[in-house]
């Protein structure tokens, strides 16, 4: 189990490449932009790396969410 994931909470052009790279179906295109459903997210970081607008982000999970 990792110790961060990843947001997206800022910048989202909705050109849908994150949705495109994630492997895991762990990315949906909502009203607001891209969404990563935590559930499905394994934290490969492939949504970051291929983000033209660098709206993804990769933080540390809180103590809540490491459990």
């Amino acid at each position: 189990m990792t110790n961060y994931v990843y947001v997206i909470d800022r910048g989202c052009t909705w050109c849908g490449e994150c949705v495109r790279e994630c492997p895991f179906g762990a990315i949906r295109m909502t009203r607001e932009g891209a969404h990563i459903v935590p559930e499905l997210c394994t934290a490969c970081g492939r949504c970051q790396l291929n983000c033209a607008s660098e709206a993804i982000r990769r933080i540390e999970k809180s103590s809540d969410e490491a459990q």
